[in-house]
């Protein structure tokens, strides 16, 4: 595969199969038509596909382009389900393609069509083969990856490198941290009262909501001593407190919910054990029931910097785009580590500049469009040549 194949990359193309996309409703927990439609998208640029239903109505779509099974293979992964926020009708203006799903993540599903586009236009054999996964159920707190999980602990998926199609457009990320929610509820025995009617030493929910919050606190202090090559430090962090109707009702509950994030070498049941462990202690200090509601949304992970599939997307990244592409960790979770855990390969991310996603108003610049399909063009080439060459 020569250099010009990049020239063959048509703008045009990818906005208007991102715009077809985006018109098709695909709110987390029921992206049945935007399957269906994607499936047949992928079928007429040369992919066999095989559709899975783990969850109804959620489908995950495997296809696979190119017939050198004993070559090389790339897995590109992208998920077909949108966060459940209103949005104008889906629009080109000023370079721009607007519309719920444009950035996160249809336009990078359109990239990956012109990607197969080009190669199918080159006529030229792939040393390898590519695979294209795309799962439903990925933003959470609707979904938490359900279906890919299940598409990896069900199907034998083989591949040599991962790349997510969405996370990051400027550097290469070599780690992720874990994420988990939580619901912390704090309880004590009797109905809410009046509080001159309820009996001197009757715990106080929100006071003992405040010590949960200082335990937080000391935790985060310790997590802050320990600093994890390439991300930082982990972390919780609670977003909301609830408690009590009116100003002399003494309430006999409390909930506190937020995120905890983890060291990508912690396991999520670690964590979420020594959570409880310190909330078991709270409770019986206090006289009260504390439970605690911890999900995990994704484990963390990390790949070898060094390994040809981070060489491949490096030089990519920055023929294509002009960037020096760094290696960084993340705090943010995407699917690679679901596939980096379960395939023990490079997982990779890849695509259009997401700064608006989840916004009042999400767009995808036209040429980031262009430059993302231009990149994993060419680190199809660059990733495949050089294990080719091995």
């Amino acid at each position: 595969m020569t250099a010009d194949r990049l020239e063959r990359v048509d703008a045009e193309r990818i906005v208007r199969d991102t715009l077809e996309l985006v018109r098709i409703p695909s709110v987390t927990g029921n992206t049945r038509r935007m399957a269906d439609r994607y499936e047949q998208m992928l079928r007429e640029v040369g992919c066999k596909v095989d559709r899975y239903e783990f969850v109804p109505d959620n489908p995950t779509l495997v296809a696979v382009y190119g017939d050198g099974e004993d070559g090389p293979a790339i897995l590109f992964n992208g998920h077909m389900d949108v966060v459940p926020l209103g949005h104008a009708e889906a629009e080109v203006k000023d370079g721009r393609v607007y519309g719920r799903g444009t950035c996160d993540m249809k336009g990078s599903l359109a990239c990956m069509l012109e990607t197969l586009r080009v190669l199918n236009e080159s006529g030229e054999r792939l040393p390898g083969r590519l695979l294209v996964v795309a799962n439903s159920l990925h933003e959470s707190p609707g979904g938490r990856g359900e279906d890919l999980i299940a598409l990896t602990e069900r199907v034998p998926l083989k591949a040599d490198a991962v790349v997510v199609m969405e996370g990051a457009t400027t550097e290469c990320t070599v780690a992720q941290l874990g994420s988990a929610t939580f619901e912390i509820e704090i309880e004590r025995d009797g109905e809410p009262c009046h509080q001159l009617h309820a009996p001197d030493g009757t715990p106080h929910p929100i006071s003992i909501a405040g010590d949960v919050v200082a335990l937080l606190d000391r935790w985060n202090a310790e997590l802050a001593s320990r600093y994890i090559e390439d991300i930082g430090y982990a972390s919780y962090f609670v977003g909301s407190i609830h408690s009590g109707q009116f100003y002399n009702q003494l309430p006999n509950k409390a909930t506190l919910v937020g995120v905890r994030r983890y060291d990508p070498l912690e396991t999520f049941e670690d964590v979420e054990r020594a959570t409880r462990s310190g909330l078991d202690e709270l409770a019986a200090r206090h006289g009260v029931t504390i439970q605690l509601d911890m999900q995990k949304v994704r484990d963390g992970y990390r790949i070898d910097k060094t390994s040809e599939a981070v060489a491949a997307l490096r030089r990519a990244a920055v023929a294509v785009r002009g960037v020096e592409f760094p290696s960084v960790g993340k705090k943010l979770v995407t699917d690679a580590g679901i596939l980096a855990n379960a395939l023990g390969v490079p997982a990779l991310c890849h695509g259009p500049d997401q700064r608006t996603a989840h916004g009042d108003v999400e767009y995808v610049e036209i040429r980031e469009l262009e430059m993302t399909a231009q990149v994993y063009v060419r680190f199809i080439r660059e990733f495949m040549n050089a294990k080719a060459a091995r």
